[in-house]
């Protein structure tokens, strides 16, 4: 054996992360490790030390140490190399942290595993460990793919099936206004018209929300043939009582949004995907797009560290219908909280990107205005004094430059001969995610609008009247969406259109660096929340 083990451990010895190539214990591994600390001494620039049986060969790794253990008989130069390629893997799989190197144990033990097997390093380049460890599989891939095709498949027969159920709720409604029979067409009880008799037997009686209206065709014919009793009485069961609407009575609710029959809109689309066996149990499509309805992505809660700092900006713009942005207004600000007292007086160093020179900075009077604006530097200007733990930093930005907004969005009403078509497009122009993001839409009558497409979710609010396009999150993979409906309104009474979101970036693009301790001039951990909201955001 040349290489008895590799691991990383902290500047006082605790083993973090350990792989041995020979037959050692735990204890033992850990006694090395405990004693390797005291061995290398003040002062040294060695890179290996020697005792009476093993040879130690390091390298620091900021606050870390790796550490290959290995007999006195092994090749230093080769050793070195090998301490070299693990030092190389260990930043792309790791931080430099405690933390970090334990939550990516397992990859990084696979890396070592690579570089070293049965003692010895193999022969093997940065590259091809990163594609050993990657495992990428085209099986894997193409299956993916081939996922990802039934979904869109399901989604766009889902979404047909949701434009066919509307339109026949909108022509029963049509046809039961010209009847005056409440949503009973005058044909109805002698014709046996059933709109979703699909099945070859007579359809189903239980899963159609048009089956109240006259019964099924055959089950009549039937009947009749059998026993002309049984056939006026199933009609009478099957038929809705004319003294109440038919609306109410008959569940002709359909796709309509905003409705409180039994049949709701997200179980009318279980039926038809279970219909169509896309899904197995209607229970469980409910649950899903129950749930994603309802579904808001939540800020995870920061642990606190000694130093806690909270960065909040929000935006507010005006735009007109056309597309000219009227106004954008930015504010943010920036606070300190200093949990452990014993710190007392702390300096924060800020990184500032491109678009922090289009804002205006404005300290706290205790803060050293000069080294802020020279280095981003926030320090006290009297070191006597205790550092403020309240808004130590503001900024502002007022323009009408669109690049400063994080989405636009177009709404475009076109109207035709019975409704107006309203189109609605959303660009993110930011980098970052954006989440929670909701587009309220005036709905200028009381009927239910017609959704023809969309991307994300979408509610209709009964009572405001209005449609709520909802984006959960906005990445990579949907930069740009889409939203279409119909409903009877002149194209002014669509707006204002108005814009809600979130995210874990300022716009100003402001992040804290680094926060150091004043007497002794040594970084100390820091704990930071980031949020940009919305204050006001319409299109007029």
């Amino acid at each position: 054996m040349v290489v008895l083990a590799a691991a990383i451990c902290t500047k006082n010895g605790k083993a973090l992360l350990s792989r041995q190539f020979s037959e050692m214990t735990k204890s033992r591994v850990e006694g090395l490790l405990a004693a390797f600390p005291k061995l290398i001494g003040l002062g040294r620039q060695h890179t290996f030390i020697e005792t009476e049986n093993i040879r130690y060969v390091y390298q620091p790794l900021e606050s870390l140490y790796i550490v290959l253990i290995t007999n006195k008989n092994s090749n230093i130069l080769e050793d070195l190399e090998t301490l070299h390629l693990l030092a190389k893997l260990v930043p792309e799989y790791s931080n430099f942290d405690e933390y970090d190197i334990s939550k990516n144990a397992f990859e990084l033990v696979f890396t070592f595993d690579e570089v070293i097997a049965m003692g010895y390093k193999e022969r093997v380049t940065l590259q091809q460990i990163k594609h050993f460890i990657s495992m990428e599989s085209h099986e894997e891939e193409r299956f993916r793919m081939e996922e990802k095709i039934k979904q869109k498949e399901a989604q766009i027969l889902a979404t047909s099936k949701a434009k066919e159920f509307e339109k026949m709720r909108h022509e029963e409604m049509l046809r039961g206004k010209r009847s005056g029979y409440g949503g009973m067409g005058g044909g109805m009880g002698s014709g046996g018209y059933s709109p979703l008799d699909s099945s070859p037997h007579g359809g189903s009686k239980s899963s159609s929300p048009y089956n109240n209206y006259g019964g099924n065709r055959d089950d009549r014919d039937n009947n009749n043939n059998n026993n002309n009793n049984n056939n006026n009485n199933n009609r009478d069961r099957d038929s809705p009582s004319t003294s109440r609407p038919s609306a109410a009575s008959s569940g002709l609710q359909g796709m309509k949004l905003g409705g409180k029959s039994g049949l709701n809109k997200n179980s009318a689309i279980a039926q038809v995907l279970k219909e169509e066996k896309i899904v197995e149990k209607v229970e469980d499509v409910e649950q899903l797009l129950d749930s994603q309805i309802s579904q808001i992505p939540e800020t995870p809660t920061v642990p606190q560290e000694g130093v806690h700092i909270t960065v909040e900006e929000s935006f507010t713009s005006f735009v007109e219908s056309d597309g000219t942005v009227e106004s954008i207004d930015i504010k943010g600000g920036l606070s300190v909280q200093v949990n452990d007292q014993s710190l007392g007086k702390v300096k924060v160093n800020l990184k500032q990107g491109k678009l922090s020179k289009q804002f205006q900075f404005i300290t706290h009077p205790n803060i050293d205005k000069a080294l802020f604006g020279e280095q981003s530097v926030l320090r006290l200007r009297d070191a006597t004094k205790a550092f403020p733990s309240g808004g130590i930093l503001k900024w502002r930005c007022k323009t009408n430059d669109e690049s400063m907004m994080p989405i636009r969005v177009n709404c475009w009403p076109s109207p035709g001969r019975d409704s107006t078509t309203v189109n609605l497009e959303y660009d993110c122009l930011v980098g970052y995610e954006l989440k929670s993001v909701f587009i309220e839409i005036p709905n200028p009558t009381s009927n239910a609008p017609i959704i023809n497409q969309f991307d994300g979710l979408y509610e209709y609010d009964n009572k405001q009247k209005c449609v709520i396009w909802k984006i959960p999150l906005i990445d990579d993979s949907n930069r740009q969406g889409s939203m279409e409906f119909s409903v009877k309104g002149n194209t002014q009474s669509f707006f204002p259109v108005k814009i809600h979101f979130t995210a874990s970036h300022t716009i100003c693009d402001t992040i804290v660096g680094s926060v150091f301790v004043e007497e002794t001039n040594q970084s100390t951990n820091f704990s930071t929340v980031t949020t940009l909201s919305v204050d006001t955001y319409e299109i007029k």
